[in-house]
This record gives C-alpha cells, sequence and structure tokens, in this order.
C-alpha cells in the first residue's frame, strides 16, 4: 500500500505541538536520524510555522494540512494551504536570510507549487533509504498480456460502448491501479459516458456472458488532429492472461479505421521491455521516447522492472493508417538520420518539402500548451519569426513560472521555415531530441525536443526492448549530459 500520512492543523500556534509530534514520529519511522533527522524536523516546523504566521491575514481562520510520503529512498513532506498568494521566485532571488532559504540548506529539495484557486504548496525532500515493501499498484500499461486473442474464452464477448458500462469501467480502473492512474477522468463514471457519446474517447469493452465487465481499452482522441492515442487498457486481475487484451485491441484498430483516423498511437513504458514489445508485436513503429511522462506514483508489482522514485519515460509507437505514406517534410540536419529511421519505423517515406508549402513568415508564431494530467508544458512552434530566439525564452520563462516537470517543444515541420534554426536555438537553451509526432496537429508531422524541468525526471535508468529505443536512450542522455 501507499505510505502516506496526512494531517489537518487549524493556523493557530497551539496546534504546534501535534504537528510536531507527528513530523518527529514520521521521521523516526523514515529511520533517519543524528543531523539529519534535526534538520529535516527544523525544516519542517518552520514550513508549519509559516503558514501559520503568513498564510492567512490577520484573524482570519484557515486550515493547514500537511502531507508525509514515505519513499523507497526518502521522506518527503509537504505543508500546503489556502492563505495570500505568494511569489516564491522573488523571494528565492532576494537578499533576504533564513526562513525558506534556511530551510533550502537543510533538505535536498525545496520546492513551492502555485495551484491558483487550490492555494499553494511547499515540498520539502530528504533522500534516505527506507525498506518499504513491494507497491501494490498495477502496471501504467497492461499490454504485457501477451496471449493471442484466440485464447479469449468463447463466454467473453468483445463489443464497443454502451450506456450503463461506465461504472464498471471505473471500478476496473480502480481494481487495477487504486487512485494511482495519471488519467483521473476515468475515476469519473459520468465522464466516461459523456465522452464517449461525444466522440471524444472511442471505449472498447470485453463482457463475460453473465454480463460482467471485465476489460476495457479506448481511443483517445487527440484534439486538433485526426489522430488517438490507444490506452486506458485494463483487464480484470482475475481474467489475465487469457487473450483479452489483445482481442480488445483487434476491435480497437478496427474502430480507428471505421473513424478515418490518419493513425493511432501508444505509450510504452520503459519501465520494463513488455509493453515496448507488444506494441512492436502489433506493427506500431518506434517514434519517440519521451522523459518523465509518467508520474512517480505509478509503480509495478513486477519485481523485474525498474524501480525509482522519479518521473519515467515512455517510447511512443505509431501505426499509420492513412493510404497515403509520402510525406512533404523539412528534415533538420542535425538529427537527419534518427529522422529518416524514425519515418521508416512507420512505412513512411519522408519528401522534400516543395517551396510553395512555405507560407509567408507572420509576426507570431509560438504559443504553448499545459497539461495538468502529466505536469508538463509544450512550446508549439508552427512558424519561425524573426525574434525567434527571444520568443522562445519569453515562452519558457511562463513555463518555468507554472514549474512544470517536463517542457517539450514541437516544430512543424511540413510548414515551418529555419527548421534547422529552431534546432539550435532550442539546443542552446538545453533541450535534447525527442523523436516524431505524425499527423498530430492539423494533420502535419511535428519534431519534438524536450527539457526536464525537475531533478524528479529519470534520465539514465530506462529500459528499452529494441536497439533503437537504445539508440534514442543515448543520443538523449548524451545531449542532456552535454548541456
Amino acid at each position: 500500500m501507499k505510505k502516506s500520512v496526512t494531517l489537518s492543523i487549524p493556523n493557530a500556534a497551539r496546534y504546534l505541538p501535534l504537528a510536531m509530534t507527528t513530523l518527529k514520529e514520521a521521521i523516526h519511522l523514515a529511520e533517519l536520524g543524528g543531523t539529519e533527522a534535526k534538520e529535516v524536523i527544523a525544516a519542517a516546523r518552520e514550513l508549519v510555522l509559516n503558514a501559520m504566521r503568513h498564510a492567512y491575514p490577520k484573524n482570519m481562520e484557515g486550515s493547514i494540512d500537511i502531507d508525509i510520503h514515505f519513499l523507497r529512498h526518502g521522506i518527503r513532506i509537504a505543508v500546503h494551504d489556502m492563505g495570500l498568494p505568494f511569489d516564491f521566485d522573488s523571494y528565492m532571488a532576494s537578499e533576504r536570510t533564513g526562513g525558506l532559504k534556511e530551510i533550502a540548506r537543510y533538505v535536498d529539495e525545496l520546492r513551492f507549487v502555485n495551484l491558483g484557486k487550490g492555494g499553494k504548496s511547499f515540498t520539502i525532500f530528504k533522500s534516505h533509504p527506507v525498506d518499504l515493501e513491494e507497491m501494490t499498484f498495477r502496471p501504467y500499461s497492461d499490454l504485457e498480456d501477451e496471449s493471442p486473442a484466440s485464447l479469449k474464452p468463447a463466454s467473453i464477448q468483445i463489443r464497443d460502448f454502451e450506456p450503463g458500462d461506465e461504472e464498471a469501467i471505473s471500478h476496473l480502473i480502480y481494481n487495477n491501479y487504486t487512485y494511482s492512474y495519471y488519467k483521473s477522468l476515468f475515476y469519473y463514471p459520468g465522464r466516461i459516458r459523456e465522452l464517449n457519446e461525444c466522440g471524444e474517447i472511442a471505449s472498447v469493452v470485453a463482457e463475460t456472458k453473465e454480463g460482467k465487465i471485465v476489460g476495457h481499452f479506448a481511443l483517445v482522441r487527440v484534439e486538433g488532429a485526426n489522430v488517438a492515442e490507444i490506452g486506458v487498457a485494463v483487464v480484470d486481475p482475475d481474467y489475465k492472461g487469457k487473450g483479452i487484451m489483445n482481442a480488445m485491441l483487434g476491435r480497437i484498430e478496427a474502430r480507428a479505421k471505421e473513424m478515418g483516423l490518419d493513425a493511432i498511437f501508444g505509450e510504452a513504458l520503459t519501465m520494463h521491455p513488455y509493453s515496448q514489445r507488444a506494441n512492436l508485436r502489433h506493427g506500431f513503429g518506434e517514434s519517440a521516447l519521451m522523459l518523465g511522462l509518467v508520474p512517480n506514483t505509478v509503480s509495478l508489482t513486477d519485481p523485474n522492472a525498474l524501480h525509482t522514485d522519479k518521473r519515467t519515460a515512455v517510447l511512443i509507437g505509431y501505426k499509420i493508417l492513412n493510404p497515403e505514406k509520402r510525406r512533404p517534410v523539412a528534415i533538420p540536419s542535425r538529427y537527419d538520420g534518427l529522422v529518416r529511421q524514425i519515418y521508416a519505423n512507420c512505412g513512411l517515406e519522408p519528401l522534400p518539402r516543395p517551396p510553395e508549402t512555405c507560407e509567408p513568415l507572420p509576426t507570431r508564431g509560438i504559443g504553448y500548451e499545459l497539461s495538468e494530467y502529466t505536469q508538463s508544458g509544450t512550446i508549439v512552434i508552427d512558424r519561425i519569426p524573426d525574434d525567434f530566439a527571444h520568443a522562445i525564452r519569453h515562452t519558457l520563462h511562463i513555463l518555468y513560472k507554472k514549474h512544470v516537470d517536463m517542457i517539450y517543444a514541437d516544430i512543424d515541420l511540413m510548414t515551418c521555415m529555419r527548421v534547422d534554426e529552431a534546432v539550435e536555438v532550442l539546443k542552446e537553451e538545453g533541450f535534447a531530441f525527442s523523436g516524431v509526432l505524425f499527423y498530430y496537429r492539423d494533420g502535419r508531422d511535428y519534431l519534438r525536443m524536450q527539457l526536464p524541468n525537475s531533478d524528479n525526471v529519470e534520465v539514465e535508468r530506462i529500459v528499452c526492448h529494441s536497439d533503437f529505443c537504445r539508440r534514442l536512450k543515448e543520443t538523449i542522455s548524451g545531449e542532456l549530459a552535454a548541456f
């Protein structure tokens, strides 16, 4: 089970001893001792006192939440309040002493998150090995079921979603992940029904002759694109190993073709090789290695899987459904070989882009997107203005202020002029290669680059099944290490 303790107290000084007793006992449980224990206790006390003294206006009542997480490699303590907004960056850049700056000296990491209407949170982390039993969460992707579809019991039918299935689907998600699944909308039965009815997702279920839903798979449409992610794949633990997963995938691919999608893609874990191997076996071509996409709350029961307290990567695999396989794109010189191999992996042929496809250069061509699910931000580069370097730095500054863990940058390979220039500017800012996303926005292909914005992102400890995955890993690790 998850190892955590939560204490909620009023913002009154008389409750400080209660908080400190809990914190001291927690630090003892984490097996911290000596100087380390004293420093963490001092840091935690300062955070709680700061919240009591400064979070809420004078005479205003409020609460302070203390979340303590026991991790395999240390202890994490978060102090949350719904009080006054706070400019953390300005404070840390000031010449003040003591307070939060003193806390930063005591611990391995101090983080601040502005949650908008959700208040604010300060988090400290102190590393120390802790011997905990294995977590019981199920895998992030269940595609490692390698049984052929022919093994599916005759008593189980694979069918499309029907109203009334939604609660059983939520139960399946919970039974596989408890509450660790990062696409939280699947814990809301009503939302599952609504999104299936409006076509944003297309669910397939496995049902026994008794009417029990024992499997779920979905196409999740990408906004602004004619592609969908295959995912939210779960099977009842009592029905695993019977070929149900592969049978559902067959119906999912048929649904994608019926919907006229240009492509489907899957995200394979790099915590183990199983889902990577499954995607390759089903004809998906490897196109990108994306760091930090999987939250560190997700853990695997397989003792052979990688265990890390950091956010981990996924290997993106595409299956192209559009019969036209030739794509007019501008391939960046720095990544010519890699990009051509990615197109070949997916059965596509990159063609030189005709000059007439290069639209006139506008004054603005850069925006950004935020993902609450993955705590990431993406810079979208559809055009390259004359002040491109300045625009990139300005957008990066905005994303830094959002405290996202990962920053991606997508360059349109089908309309952008001066693609090589865009790549070099991003490289100067510390970005590394990721891969190519096909038909991703308005049917165009994008080069994706990536920049970890936290020490909480796993870079080196990535498990690869194929030689090409290892090639991507070596390229990315080398570029980040060289910056």
